[in-house]
């Protein structure tokens, strides 16, 4: 078995914003992502609203696409949104399955 290095970015931001960023992720190189709902508290409190859920999005990808989509989260969504990303190295089977072609 072979184990390829590459990057993990994570994203949780309000659910009414997942459909545009993960579709801007795929255009910034991204081969898939994964979404789940979470809850949590931070640094803008816990939402107040049942309604208004929170998502996290995981992408594996190669450090510069995980660069981009990195950019993009700062520069679009953390000045006026419940947002945090980081990013964290993986050992991934299948590594090329990661890396678009």
């Amino acid at each position: 078995m072979q184990l390829h290095t590459l990057k993990k970015v994570t994203i949780v931001i309000e659910d009414n914003l997942r459909q545009s960023l993960v579709k801007k992720i795929c255009e910034l190189g991204a081969t898939g992502y994964t979404c789940h709902e979470v809850q949590g508290f931070g640094s803008r409190g816990a939402r107040s609203d049942p309604f208004a859920n929170n998502v996290e999005i995981e992408v594996v990808c190669a450090e510069p696409v995980a660069n981009a989509i990195l950019t993009f989260v700062a520069h679009n969504y953390f000045e006026n949104h419940a947002c945090i990303a980081w990013l964290m190295d993986v050992q991934v089977v299948r590594g090329s399955r990661y890396v678009a072609s």
